[in-house]
Protein backbone atom coordinates (compact mmCIF):
# COMPACT_ATOMS: atom_id res chain seq x y z
CA UNK A 1 0.00 0.00 0.00
CA UNK A 2 2.78 2.31 1.08
CA UNK A 3 4.79 1.74 -2.75
CA UNK A 4 0.96 2.53 -4.89
CA UNK A 5 0.90 6.03 -2.55
CA UNK A 6 4.80 6.86 -3.32
CA UNK A 7 3.91 5.90 -7.15
CA UNK A 8 0.77 7.84 -6.96
CA UNK A 9 2.92 10.78 -5.53
CA UNK A 10 5.54 10.66 -8.08
CA UNK A 11 2.73 10.48 -11.02
CA UNK A 12 1.00 13.94 -9.26
CA UNK A 13 4.38 15.27 -9.20
CA UNK A 14 4.87 14.72 -13.31
CA UNK A 15 1.44 15.96 -13.94
CA UNK A 16 2.02 18.49 -12.14
CA UNK A 17 5.32 19.27 -14.53
CA UNK A 18 3.85 18.64 -17.28
CA UNK A 19 1.03 21.73 -16.41
CA UNK A 20 3.83 23.96 -15.85
CA UNK A 21 5.74 22.96 -19.02
CA UNK A 22 2.62 23.66 -21.16
CA UNK A 23 1.43 26.64 -19.16
CA UNK A 24 5.36 28.58 -20.36
CA UNK A 25 4.18 27.25 -23.90
CA UNK A 26 1.15 27.95 -23.84
CA UNK A 27 2.28 31.65 -23.21
CA UNK A 28 3.63 31.75 -26.17
CA UNK A 29 1.47 29.41 -28.49
CA UNK A 30 -1.31 29.20 -26.06
CA UNK A 31 -4.32 27.95 -29.14
CA UNK A 32 -2.16 25.16 -30.25
CA UNK A 33 -1.20 24.36 -26.11
CA UNK A 34 -4.55 25.35 -23.99
CA UNK A 35 -6.35 21.89 -24.82
CA UNK A 36 -3.03 20.31 -23.66
CA UNK A 37 -2.72 22.12 -20.25
CA UNK A 38 -6.53 21.85 -19.39
CA UNK A 39 -6.31 17.85 -20.35
CA UNK A 40 -3.33 17.46 -17.93
CA UNK A 41 -5.04 19.77 -15.03
CA UNK A 42 -7.56 17.81 -15.39
CA UNK A 43 -5.55 14.52 -14.92
CA UNK A 44 -3.53 16.31 -11.58
CA UNK A 45 -6.61 16.54 -10.52
CA UNK A 46 -7.79 13.43 -10.89
CA UNK A 47 -4.29 11.40 -9.58
CA UNK A 48 -4.82 13.87 -6.55
CA UNK A 49 -8.32 12.51 -6.02
CA UNK A 50 -6.66 8.61 -5.87
CA UNK A 51 -5.90 9.31 -2.21
CA UNK A 52 -8.96 9.21 -0.69
CA UNK A 53 -11.52 5.98 -0.46
CA UNK A 54 -14.39 6.11 -3.02
CA UNK A 55 -12.39 7.48 -5.81
CA UNK A 56 -11.16 4.17 -7.04
CA UNK A 57 -14.22 3.19 -8.72
CA UNK A 58 -15.15 6.67 -10.24
CA UNK A 59 -11.36 6.01 -11.84
CA UNK A 60 -11.97 2.88 -13.16
CA UNK A 61 -15.62 4.02 -14.32
CA UNK A 62 -14.14 7.00 -16.40
CA UNK A 63 -10.98 4.85 -17.08
CA UNK A 64 -13.80 2.84 -19.05
CA UNK A 65 -15.66 5.61 -20.66
CA UNK A 66 -12.25 6.98 -21.89
CA UNK A 67 -11.60 3.83 -23.49
CA UNK A 68 -14.77 3.07 -24.81
CA UNK A 69 -14.22 6.57 -26.60
CA UNK A 70 -11.18 6.14 -27.76
CA UNK A 71 -12.12 3.00 -29.36
CA UNK A 72 -15.07 4.45 -31.09
CA UNK A 73 -12.45 7.70 -32.51
CA UNK A 74 -10.46 5.20 -33.89
CA UNK A 75 -13.01 3.61 -35.82
CA UNK A 76 -14.01 6.63 -36.73
CA UNK A 77 -10.69 7.97 -37.90
CA UNK A 78 -10.12 4.88 -40.19
CA UNK A 79 -13.39 5.09 -41.88
CA UNK A 80 -12.64 8.74 -42.01
CA UNK A 81 -9.16 8.07 -43.98
CA UNK A 82 -10.50 5.12 -45.89
CA UNK A 83 -13.34 6.38 -47.49
CA UNK A 84 -13.79 6.34 -50.81
CA UNK A 85 -13.28 9.64 -52.94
Amino acid sequence: MEKEKDILFLVALVAAGATLASGLAASLQWIVVLPLTLGVLFLMVLIWFQYRKGAVNISEKLETGAFILVVVFFALSFIYLFKPA
